[in-house]
């Protein structure tokens, strides 16, 4: 057994790094992993003791537990899938399906199947198809979870293929939907193209229809969906491969290049808020299971298979916590979990160096047993029993050089000396930068430097939002800068239909910076009205290098501002940096949060809407439970009344 503790006298590694892990802050529920099966449509089928290796539970069995099927136009060819789809049911699998075209004859581009999109008049139609297709497969002895309306809608491609826009997806669901009766995945759009899911998202009515926000990882750009969330949405990833190096170079499968980055692909989508990864495909030489080309070996598990079999027997069922990693490398990167019954944290992390690393890792329990799970170039998936000398919330384990590990660590008691979570206020103003994405000016700020002024939308090699890893303290920061003329600027409630009325009262604002090659004196000022009602001027403590890492900021300088506002008026927040002397002077600046505070009752709320429009004293309306207006109060919502909100159920 592999000894593991605090008093643990192991050889010296060659780095340290450590995971700080917090449950108390929870993020998405993981429903599973899996990949799409090639029926015999395909020539890289899959017989029944292959299902078995790659959904079964045991031991050289990968554990997968959801399978993507195709859904063929012609009727008759609806067979194909039911004994992949038996055989995944049998160990539990979610099941569903994906059409590529509509019968050509329902479609625009003169009865092709590549290509076209669906004729509005076919519709209905189409919704029965794929109900009866979900029909079909109940009456072969397998009841499928759930149907896709399309692959990839907005990819003209030259093989089966259908183009929607998000409006005509968002209007069948809306019209039609109800005729499916399982579940719907949609868009499936083939990078998560926001104009494919959003104005699905934002309709009531299309909304209520759809199950699982789903989309392809092609040219994905690393974004989290909280609209999806806010909704009440789980979002899967549904198709992804890697196979770019063998079709181009003719070169087998490596695996410091292709392992890690497949690894880092999966966790990616874990930090990212999503809730399943389902691989393209189960059988091939980029997917779980070897074809015989490429260096793969026929019907054998690739390394990729272990690798996803990591996450699928360990943290499926399970819901991702807050962990804080630092390493000296800066080159690790990993995930942490909470069982579903609560006994367990999970732990993933992934060495793409040369280096051995000690981790030690801060848990909020106390344990002394668990497994360590790990492949590497000459392991697959090997599990071993962690024996932890003490009791401790402060295991150090292993990290080997190329390697993906998986800890899992059984609690034994709760700790009673959690740090103290911040009280926990309800926000009248976040910078919610996340919605924007990287490279742009987000919604109601403004940005002034040397070449201008910049307003949301804009995107810009000056000023902007930047992403950052998830496992840092600041995902996303404010980008700002100036040279040897004009001013640096970053500022919110500048912009007309974007105020932040506030009324009288005390009020905190909290926000983070770090500098980004040198230590700029950065000021924050607040305004009310006319009034100029609180400034703070600091030095950054941390540069981006000292941070450990380029694109994770686990070092931050972090201040706040008390203020009062004696008389109401529209707020505006505005951070400066200096003109430069030489160069540029540049900082980040992130984790903005307004609050304010009422000795009488703790939290005196402020509606900001989505989009950012205050609501004015007086101002009577009705906003859906996202917070977007209605025209009629015939739905439950949020009536505003002389600036209070009233929750309508």
């Amino acid at each position: 057994m592999l000894a593991m503790g605090m008093g643990l006298h192991a050889t010296a590694q060659d780095k340290t790094a450590t995971i700080n892990i917090d449950n108390r802050v929870k993020y998405q529920h993981v429903t599973g992993f899996g990949g799409f099966s090639p029926s015999p449509t395909w020539q890289y089928w899959l017989n029944d003791s292959d299902m078995d290796k790659l959904f079964g539970k045991g031991e050289n069995q990968l554990g997968l537990n959801i399978v993507r099927l195709y859904i063929s136009s012609n009727k008759n060819a609806w067979n194909a899938g039911v004994a992949n789809a038996k055989r995944a049911k049998k160990y539990g699998a979610f099941v569903f399906a994906s059409p590529w075209t509509p019968p050509a004859s329902w479609k625009s581009n003169n009865e092709s199947a590549n290509g076209g999109s669906l004729l509005e008049s076919r519709y209905e139609d189409w919704a029965k198809q794929l109900n009866d297709y979900y029909e079909y497969m109940k009456k072969q002895g397998v009841t499928i979870d759930a149907v896709s309306i399309q692959n990839e809608p907005d990819w003209k491609a030259e093989y089966e293929s259908c183009i929607w826009t998000g409006e005509q997806m968002a209007k069948f669901l809306k019209n039609y939907g109800h005729l499916i009766n399982c579940k719907i995945i949609g868009p499936e759009a083939i990078h998560f193209t926001k104009g494919m899911h959003e104005p699905i998202l934002n309709d009531d009515a299309a909304c209520a229809e759809l199950d699982i926000m789903g989309g392809h990882f092609y040219g994905w750009d690393g974004s989290s969906y909280p609209l999806a969330a806010q909704k009440g949405k789980e979002v899967w990833m549904t198709e992804y491969l890697i196979n770019e190096r063998q079709q181009n170079n003719n070169q087998n499968i490596n695996w410091k290049d292709d392992g890690f980055l497949f690894a880092r692909s999966v966790n990616d989508a874990m930090l990212a808020n999503m809730s399943a990864w389902v691989h393209y495909s189960l059988k091939r030489y980029y997917g779980v299971y070897g074809d015989g080309q490429f260096g793969t070996t026929n019907n054998a598990i690739t390394k990729r298979g272990y690798i996803l079999s990591q996450y699928a027997k360990y943290v499926s069922g399970s819901t991702r916590v807050r962990h804080v990693l630092s390493d000296d490398s800066g080159k690790l990167t990993g995930s942490a979990y909470q069982s579903v019954t609560g006994d367990s944290i999970i732990v993933m992390l992934i060495n793409p160096s040369d280096n051995n690393i000690s981790t030690t890792i801060e848990l909020p329990c106390y344990t002394q047993s668990g497994w360590h799970i790990v492949t590497t170039a000459s392991k697959n998936a090997k599990k071993t029993e962690m024996a932890i000398e003490e009791e401790t919330f402060k295991p150090v384990v292993p990290a080997e050089a190329w390697s993906v590990n998986t800890y899992v660590f059984v609690k034994t008691k709760a700790r009673e000396d959690m740090p103290e979570m911040e009280e926990k206020q309800e926000s009248i103003f976040a910078d919610d930068f996340d919605f924007s994405g990287g490279g742009c000016i987000p919604t109601g700020w403004r940005a002034v430097f040397e070449s201008g002024t910049r307003t949301a939308g804009n995107y810009s090699s000056g000023p902007r939002i930047m992403s950052f890893s998830p496992e840092g303290l600041m995902p996303y920061a404010f980008y700002f800068r100036i040279g040897t003329s004009g001013t640096g600027k970053v500022s919110y409630g500048e912009e007309t239909k974007y105020r932040l009325k506030l009324e009288p009262g005390q009020y905190t604002l909290s926000y983070s910076i770090v500098g980004w090659k040198a230590k700029p004196s950065i000021t924050c000022q607040v305004k009310v009205g006319t009034k100029n009602v609180g400034k703070l001027s600091t030095k950054p403590e941390y540069i981006m290098s000292e941070n450990g890492s380029s694109a994770r900021i686990t070092k931050t300088t972090d201040k706040s501002i008390d203020f009062e506002v004696t008389a109401s008026g529209n707020c505006i927040l505005s951070w400066t940096v200096p003109t430069a002397t030489s160069g540029l002077t540049e900082a980040l600046v992130g984790n903005i949060r307004l609050v304010k505070n009422d000795e009488a009752d703790g939290i005196v709320e402020i509606p900001l809407f989505p989009g950012g429009e205050m609501i004015n004293a007086g101002q009577d309306q009705w906003y859906d439970l996202s917070g977007r207006k209605m025209t009629t109060t015939d739905k439950k919502g949020i009536y505003v009344k002389d600036g209070k909100k009233v929750l309508k159920k």
